[in-house]
């Protein structure tokens, strides 16, 4: 009887546990097979301006990483400029989505900005003490921290991108309903 009770439990479960059953979850469980969660940001549209005087820390890390080829290989429009002549000219000449600054260049480029078509603004700090990266935290939505790749940058545009159209989302259902 026990056997008989045994047997029985025993094909119950291998048919339960047979076939489909195993499909639904085991195709994560392999390496090469993950799925990978990304932000659906329409890089294509969205303008870049990466602003870095010679010489200052900003201008070494986006050369040593490359990150305007690797900002326009993503799908992105970057645009350098290393002057306070050629940032007033770029921010009177086009509509951009974010602006790339030093921590310390910061403030001055914001006062710079238009309120009606204010970009996003993304510092960069490098060598800060750790109160005046909180005090970047509390100023500006995203701060990048001494980035070591190019990668990195990429990440910061796109949350930044996102966070727009979520508030442009957000801005046009208030004002429709």
């Amino acid at each position: 009887m026990l056997t008989r009770s045994l047997v029985t439990a025993l094909v119950s479960l291998v048919v339960v546990l047979s076939g489909d059953a195993f499909a639904c979850g085991d195709k994560f469980l392999v390496p090469s097979r993950g799925v990978r969660f990304q932000r659906m940001v329409d890089r294509e549209s969205a303008s870049v301006l990466l602003y870095a005087h010679p010489g200052s820390a900003l201008s070494e890390t986006l050369r040593t990483l490359a990150v305007e080829a690797k900002l326009r290989g993503v799908g992105y429009r970057p645009t350098l400029v290393t002057s306070v002549t050629e940032l007033e000219g770029a921010l009177r000449a086009g509509a951009w989505d974010v602006v790339v600054v030093d921590l310390a260049d910061g403030r001055d480029v914001v006062g710079r900005l238009s309120a009606a078509t204010a970009p996003m603004l993304l510092p960069v700090v490098h060598e800060a003490s750790r109160q005046a990266f909180a005090e970047a935290k509390r100023h500006y939505q995203r701060v990048l921290k001494a980035p070591r790749r190019s990668q990195a940058f990429v990440e910061a545009v796109d949350s930044l991108i996102a966070a727009r159209a979520r508030s442009r989302t957000r801005s046009v259902a208030r004002a429709g309903g």
